[in-house]
């Protein structure tokens, strides 16, 4: 597929995976997107599972972003401590594009924390509260380190993955 069919369907407002080997492109096209949203006042969240992949979009980690900490996954009394945080009401509140690069690397676990913590924040029952939400990555390089569950490894395996 070509990178401007990949930025149409980008432009669309849906829930995107792109995905390719290395040198593809994948980057650029996440980068003239980024650009396309920034120009009607859009701002994306960038993330990735690692500080030196999200540098190469100028994002934040995962686990910085959502308030993790060292944890991957979280349970109602978490979620309800995060709930309070007024710093965290705002960047969700304002949250309207997620960008998360080099999905291979999140565990379905950290990717369903994601997506609870969207759901509650937004108050919404839709995958990631309703948020667009562009993945990224080729599950034929990285895999996630994750210390749980080794029978499932990758975020297509979480019930979010679905959803969106």
């Amino acid at each position: 597929m070509k990178q401007t069919t990949v930025l149409e369907i980008l432009k669309s407002g849906k829930n995107v995976f792109m995905t390719g080997s290395a040198g593809t492109g994948k980057t650029y096209v996440l980068n003239q997107y980024i650009a396309y949203l920034k120009e009607r006042k859009v701002y994306p969240s960038i993330l990735a599972p690692t500080g030196i992949a999200a540098s190469h979009l100028g994002g934040q980690t995962i686990h910085s972003f959502f308030s993790l900490g060292i944890r991957e996954e979280i349970d109602q009394e978490f979620l309800d401590s995060l709930l309070d945080k007024k710093n965290l009401q705002a960047r969700f509140s304002k949250l309207k594009a997620l960008i998360i690069d080099e999905v291979s690397m999140i565990s379905p676990i950290v990717f369903s924390a994601m997506d609870l913590i969207l759901k509650a924040f937004k108050k919404s029952p839709l995958a990631f509260g309703g948020v667009q939400v562009i993945l990224s990555g080729d599950f034929f390089q990285l895999p996630p380190v994750s210390r749980n569950n080794p029978s499932k490894r990758f975020a297509w395996q979480a019930p979010a993955w679905k959803e969106l």
